[in-house]
């Protein structure tokens, strides 16, 4: 059984570029924040989430130790959000690869394309933040976001 492939309107093909081009606006945005702000934003998801444990545990805890738990966990918090974003980056590249060259190449190299531009971007960005105060560019960043794509 041979499945019959549909013709994509071209308005559809030409809006499949908007959620990528969304998710680099917004990673782009967050690398140009400057390191307090960047790492203020993060502690508090940080702190969020050890307060949204903190009824599961035993006893009730002071802020002291909330903030304690929250600075355990502050790193690993960065880390995820980067791999995170870096995912939804390489998924959202595959409509429009998908919306203009599926007749052409196949599924495994669209996610190759999609994976490599995404490591590429990855880089770009670590070298952007080179230039923002109180940011570094670090290879284990564009490593980390590799992962997430």
């Amino acid at each position: 059984m041979k499945i019959q492939q549909t013709t994509i309107p071209l308005w559809l093909k030409i809006i499949s570029f908007l959620p990528a081009a969304l998710l680099l606006f917004l990673i782009f945005g967050f690398s140009a924040q400057d390191g307090e702000s960047s790492g203020s934003l993060s502690f508090e998801i940080s702190l969020f989430l050890v307060k949204l444990s903190s009824p599961l545990l035993p006893a009730a805890m002071s802020e002291e130790v909330l903030l304690e738990r929250a600075e355990l966990i502050h790193y690993f918090v960065r880390k995820a959000a980067h791999m995170t974003e870096y995912f939804l980056l390489a998924l959202s590249l595959q409509l429009p690869l998908t919306a203009w060259l599926s007749k052409i190449l196949l599924w495994k190299h669209r996610i190759f394309i999609g994976f490599a531009t995404t490591v590429l971007f990855a880089a770009l960005d670590e070298f952007h933040q080179t230039f923002v105060p109180g940011r570094s560019g670090n290879f284990t960043d564009v490593c980390i976001d590799s992962i997430g794509a």
